[in-house]
């Protein structure tokens, strides 16, 4: 017989591997009222005068977070890239490369510090943002200006041992790779330009070095999945292991050509989300169940109509018909200076939808060379805008298609004018980014 103390269960392994939350007791007074905790507040981004959303979804009440709260920002360093990778929509530009002028950079940082309820910034967008020749000052600025978490996305063909001892001395709290492989053969042959090899020991460098140096620096894995990698994602775990990474980010490739689209995995016209809500459609709770031999058909087959299927009350469900950057009150801040909502409006480029073209052409509701941050998050035009597109009510372009509407973002057949979001793939939850 074993001895008992060797099968005790590991605690501590337990309690990592447990679901991370926080939980917060209020009292309510003789009035029904009741106060939050400042932390809380300060993270649904509640000031004097906030409306919060209550919603109502699947037996529980979720406050919602105040859309008109800046509370995360991107800075897009440079559009420059030192790589040309076959997934991405620079190929499709007509417009001009550029890079932040530290000068607009540091007026930037200045009006961060008016911004209460911010929370992280990331410095990313289309370009390499260790591309441009004063990332690290950008980020030892950024620590400067604000108590916020700093963030880089990176393909990390650039993080040798001198650039990661300097972002770490600057600060930086979380670096983002992309991985778009798990193979040195198929990371090459996407990622042109660069090399597995190469970029696993930058961040395995950067990740022995910030322990070295006693220093927190969490690593997360960007990966487009596309038909040319699926096989790649066995090796997954591999990878992680390797990176150390804590989070891994996937997407869909953005079809910016019929053959890019070809290569897609989600095929947006099969989905069950034009007939998912029709009245009488019930919902199906599973169980925790074993992915084997014997669930793994029925599970595929219900995971088809994905849209009503739950697990332990838990939805199985891509986020549809709701813009991510909206919900987290996020702003872009293009390298120009000009100031966009979403990272799909940021720069014009092309998509493919059933292999008809649609050209996005970006929107700024204002320019930081002309406004503060201040003026243009609270103006009267990006407050509506915020609103609209929380609501979200926009002619289902992903899932239409055919018409003259589909070639562009400037009107729908809903009466709605530019910029429309029916057929925007990040809304849709098939594109994603850090």
């Amino acid at each position: 017989m074993r001895n008992p103390d060797e099968v005790k269960p590991d605690r501590q392994a337990a309690k990592a591997g447990a679901r991370i939350s926080q939980k917060f007791q209020v009292a309510v007074d003789r009035e029904g009222c009741f106060r939050l905790p400042p932390e809380v507040l300060g993270k649904l981004g509640a000031g004097p005068g906030s409306q919060l959303r209550v919603v109502a979804e699947n037996g529980q009440l979720l406050i919602e977070p105040d859309i008109h709260a800046l509370r995360r920002l991107y800075i897009e360093p440079t559009s420059g890239c030192n790589l040309k990778c076959q997934t991405c929509i620079r190929n499709t530009w007509n417009e001009p490369f550029g890079s932040m002028s530290l000068a607009l950079f540091e007026r930037l940082c200045r009006q961060i510090k008016e911004q209460p309820f911010l929370q992280s910034v990331m410095l990313a967008g289309f370009g390499e943002p260790l591309f441009h020749p004063e990332v690290v000052e950008m980020v030892c600025r950024l620590k400067e200006a604000a108590r916020v978490s700093v963030e880089i996305t990176t393909n990390g063909t650039l993080l040798n041992e001198e650039m990661s001892d300097r972002l770490l001395e600057a600060g930086l709290d979380r670096l983002w790779v992309s991985f778009d492989g798990t193979s040195e053969t198929s990371f090459d042959d996407i990622r042109r330009g660069a090399s597995f090899r190469l970029v696993l020991k930058n961040v395995q460098g950067m990740r022995e070095l910030a322990a070295k140096k006693n220093r927190p620096l969490a690593i997360g894995i960007s990966f487009v999945v596309m038909r040319d990698n699926i096989d790649d994602i066995r090796n997954i775990e591999e990878l992680i292991r390797e990176v150390g990474a804590d989070q891994v980010l996937m997407s869909n490739v953005l079809p910016y050509t019929e053959d890019m689209e070809r290569k897609m995995l989600c095929l947006l016209a099969l989905t069950c989300e034009t007939f998912a809500n029709l009245p009488g459609k019930p919902t199906i709770s599973l169980p925790r169940l074993d992915i084997n031999y014997l669930t793994k058909e029925p599970i595929y087959h219900l995971l088809k109509g994905y849209q009503n299927l739950f697990m332990i009350n838990n939805a199985i469900s891509a986020p549809t018909r709701s813009c991510r950057f909206i919900r987290d009150g996020t702003t872009f801040v293009r390298w120009d200076g000009k100031v966009s909502p979403c990272m799909a409006l940021l720069h014009e480029h092309l998509t493919y939808l059933y292999g008809l073209e649609r050209r996005i052409k970006p929107y700024f509701p204002g320019d930081l060379n002309r406004q503060s941050l201040a003026e243009i998050w609270n103006s009267k035009e990006y407050h509506d805008f915020r609103e609209k597109i929380y609501e979200f009510d926009f002619s289902p372009c992903h899932i239409c298609g055919g018409c003259s509407y589909l070639e562009s973002d400037e009107e729908d057949c809903f009466g709605n004018t530019f910029p429309v979001c029916g057929g925007c793939l990040w809304a849709q939850g098939v594109i994603q980014c850090p």
